[in-house]
């Protein structure tokens, strides 16, 4: 089973978001001092290349393979998912939309008891 190519990049945002937001909630809480910008660097650029092996595992399966050299789409053709059922792949995008939004609710609930909002 594989994911529309719009699909995955937005699928693969809300990844790179997840683990922002992640990063941020752990940051804000544990982390204090001038290092925290070298950090923040450093982990976005893991997060990065994190997020680009996400973006592959949605478009890549055991039958569809996507290259730069060449694509499993056929021009004209439209799908959202393609392929047959793949329940553990569907398991994690629903656990990365799940997750993306506790993150971001419990970082709003640390900012606003904390008073920066």
């Amino acid at each position: 089973m594989i994911f529309n190519k719009t699909v995955s990049i937005i699928l693969s945002g809300l990844f790179f978001l997840f683990l922002g937001l992640l990063f941020s909630t752990i940051s804000a809480m544990f982390l204090h001092g001038g290092l925290l910008p070298v950090v923040g660097i450093v982990i976005f650029v893991i997060f990065y290349f994190i997020t680009r092996m996400f973006y592959n595992y949605l478009r890549n399966d055991d039958k569809y393979k996507n290259t730069r050299q060449r694509s499993s789409d056929v021009p004209g053709e439209k799908y959202l998912i393609k392929g047959e059922s793949d329940p553990k792949k569907v398991f994690i995008v629903i656990w990365v939309i799940v997750i993306l939004i506790l993150t971001s609710v419990s970082l709003w609930l640390y900012s606003f008891n904390n008073g920066l909002v």
